[in-house]
């Protein structure tokens, strides 16, 4: 692999999505990540400390990408809808590195939490979490609903929707239409999270 160091980088946090694709978490390993980038281990480890802070490169990069997806979505057709449009790219996230993230968490030390990459992906999943916040409040208002004033409220509609997100990426529901379960599961939570203006 040739080029400028992005272009290298760019590279190998490729090579490393497709070998997560393929055989998960315990496949991505330095030397798998050099061979498919068509590059050495030396370079790599160039760019990252070993496996785990390519794993968190790729994870954050999912949190900006999702981010500033969820910025761009409508408000005005209400939450449901706000919702509805944000479950296929929730869906394709989990399957790019959502799903291995557990698995992750739990091959680290807590020593390695305290890496400066660690640090930024916590700071973009809380600048995710305060645009879904924001896209919510908006939509909401938009359909004359008020948000159930509790802390829980966010953590609830994210946990609805890695499920969600999960059960499409393994397809655990063939038996129901993809479409039908996003416009079901939008309309779920978009009942437990609001209330309609008296």
């Amino acid at each position: 692999m040739y080029g400028d160091a992005a272009a290298r980088r760019r590279g190998t946090l490729d090579a490393a999505a497709a070998l997560l694709d393929e055989g998960g978490y315990s496949a991505l390993t330095i030397r798998a990540v050099a061979q498919r980038a068509g590059t050495s281990t030396g370079l790599i480890y160039k760019y990252f400390a070993d496996k785990h802070d390519i794993f968190v490169a790729l994870l954050n990069e999912s949190q900006i990408e999702s981010t500033r997806f969820l910025a761009q979505v409508p408000r005005e057709d209400g939450v449901a809808a706000l919702l509805e449009a944000v479950i296929p790219e929730s869906a394709r996230q989990w399957s790019r590195v959502g799903r291995m993230t557990a698995v992750w968490q739990d091959a680290v030390s807590g020593q390695q939490f305290e890496r400066e990459s660690v640090g930024q992906v916590r700071a973009t999943a809380v600048a995710y979490n305060a645009e879904l916040e924001r896209a919510v409040v908006a939509a909401a208002q938009v359909e004359g609903r008020r948000l159930v004033p509790a802390p829980a409220m966010i953590p609830f509609v994210l946990s609805g929707l890695m499920g969600v997100s999960d059960t499409l990426v393994n397809n655990w529901a063939r038996h129901v239409d993809p479409a039908e379960l996003i416009a079901f599961t939008a309309a779920a939570i978009t009942r437990g999270i609001t209330r309609v203006e008296e």
